[in-house]
């Protein structure tokens, strides 16, 4: 069984990276690796070594693979900090694909570079709730047909969540339950007191709102530009003086087309954060570690991603050097001589 150390060199833990270094820790004892965190001194001879701070790392000689995991660069002392450890571990962990070509541009190894996007700590995505706001009438003059085609034919349907202010939508909720989808009914009477503010109250928490009647337009559209929900309705009457609309349509078709694509972002939102998790993080770092065949295709996700100069595009956002950062640097350089002296007197 192989063993692994993550050396965080007591660095305290409320930085978001320690955090993510816990995360790992979790996965590698999940996944059926000894693991172990702390500082040079905690070192037991575990196969790999994991640095989680790049401008303090020292690799453990006895150790199969060192990596070093790479933080912001963001002034040129940072930039020579790295170029120093360029050739002195196995593998370059980055935070980010651009990460990982900002190395190579600098002139690292290529084979030892590897950019993948942080892992997310969320474990919740908040559902997409869009609004309609006006009664349903048995003639069908609000379109609610066509809300309900879509529902039927789009399983994206099922990643929204639909909030219904007015009377009448009984018959249309029934459809939606069958084909699987979730929704809210706010059935208001006028007689409930401030009733208007409590529909206002209702669109500043939405995230679109939509109105499919081709009858002139609704005042609840001005209701919602005002509140800023982004607008999804008919291209049609007083709605054209509105200056900015989200998603407009005045068919079916159209009607579909555009709810379609509110839903496949929140379709993307989703698979994100499925496929962003710690576990997969980890998986992916195993690959990395174990020297597996497929690294090359695991190294980045340049494939979807378009590069000029990333160390030209950083450079020009350096911060300017201050004596705070070049103090931080003489400090970091004092820590790795007193635990290289460590080592010496232990040998």
């Amino acid at each position: 069984m192989k063993s692994i150390f993550i050396n965080n060199n007591r660095v305290a833990g409320d930085w978001i990276i320690a955090k993510i270094a816990e995360d790992i820790k979790r996965e590698a004892e999940s996944s059926g690796y000894l693991c172990r965190m702390g500082g040079y001194a905690d070192y037991q001879a575990e196969d790999i070594c994991y640095h989680i701070y790049y401008n303090l790392a020292i690799p453990f000689k006895s150790a199969k693979h060192n990596s070093v995991f790479i933080t912001h660069t963001d002034d040129c002392l940072k930039e020579r900090e790295l170029l120093r450890i360029k050739d002195d571990f196995d593998s370059f962990i980055c935070m980010s694909p651009e990460d990982a070509q900002f190395l190579i541009e600098l002139g690292f190894d290529k084979a030892k570079v590897f950019g993948m996007a942080l892992p997310v700590r969320n474990n919740y995505v908040r559902p997409v709730s869009i609004g309609i706001f006006s009664a349903c009438y048995p003639d069908g003059r609000k379109n609610e047909q066509w809300l309900i085609d879509f529902c039927r034919l789009y399983p994206e349907a099922r990643l929204l969540n639909f909030v219904f202010i007015g009377a009448g939508w009984e018959k249309v909720l029934q459809k939606l339950q069958e084909n699987g989808c979730s929704f809210e009914w706010h059935n208001v009477s006028r007689k409930l007191p401030y009733e208007y503010q409590f529909q206002q109250n209702k669109l500043s928490g939405l995230d679109y709102y939509i109105y499919m009647g081709m009858d002139g337009g609704a005042m609840g559209t001005y209701d919602a530009y005002a509140m800023g929900s982004p607008l999804c309705v008919t291209y049609d009457g007083f709605h054209k003086s509105i200056p900015f609309i989200d998603y407009t349509f005045d068919s079916i078709d159209s009607f579909k087309k555009q709810i379609l694509i509110i839903a496949k972002k929140q379709e993307e939102r989703i698979n994100f954060f499925l496929s962003h998790t710690n576990s997969n993080y980890f998986k992916w770092l195993e690959r990395v570690w174990n020297n597996m065949e497929d690294n090359v295709i695991e190294n980045t996700e340049i494939h979807c991603l378009s590069y000029d100069s990333v160390v030209e595009k950083r450079r020009k956002q350096y911060f300017p050097i201050t004596l705070y950062r070049i103090k931080r640097i003489v400090y970091n350089n004092w820590r790795r001589i007193q635990e290289k002296s460590k080592r010496n007197l232990h040998k």
